[in-house]
């Protein structure tokens, strides 16, 4: 790691309550309405995804080494909602939401919710059609 590159996070941390690993990669549109406690450790970050404050995004133990199979990857158009937890080496698909203070241990298919703690998935299409 670059020491311009620690320097940088560290500065992020102090000034914007955001801890952003050096090696996640992260794609366009990006929005962080509430940087305050979010932590990414992600090993990617999909384009237009929203994280709001208090996101956890790592390892499940300690990865010193950061390997992709213990951090999370997450999909294009995600919605990460207040206080989401999303931990260890799992997916959260294209157009997936996660649901806030939910904690996700397990793949979050491409366009379901996640809600819960520990969260469980369910299928946005089936969302509304119980009352139709």
């Amino acid at each position: 790691m670059a020491p311009l590159g620690q320097a940088i996070s560290a500065l992020n941390c102090a000034v914007f309550g955001i801890e952003v690993a050096l090696r996640c990669r992260i794609g366009p549109g990006l929005y962080l309405p509430h940087t305050h406690g979010t932590v990414i450790g992600a090993v990617e970050i999909g384009a237009n995804v929203s994280i709001y404050q208090g996101v956890t995004l790592g390892a499940r133990g300690l990865d010193a080494t950061f390997a992709p199979s213990h951090r999370p990857t997450i999909g294009n158009d995600v919605l990460l909602g207040a206080g989401a937890v999303v931990l260890g080496g799992v997916r959260v698909g294209n157009g997936a939401v996660v649901g806030a203070n939910s904690v996700v241990t397990t793949d979050v298919p491409a366009g379901c919710l996640a809600v819960g703690v520990p969260a469980r998935i369910i299928d946005q299409t089936s969302i509304g059609s119980e009352h139709s």
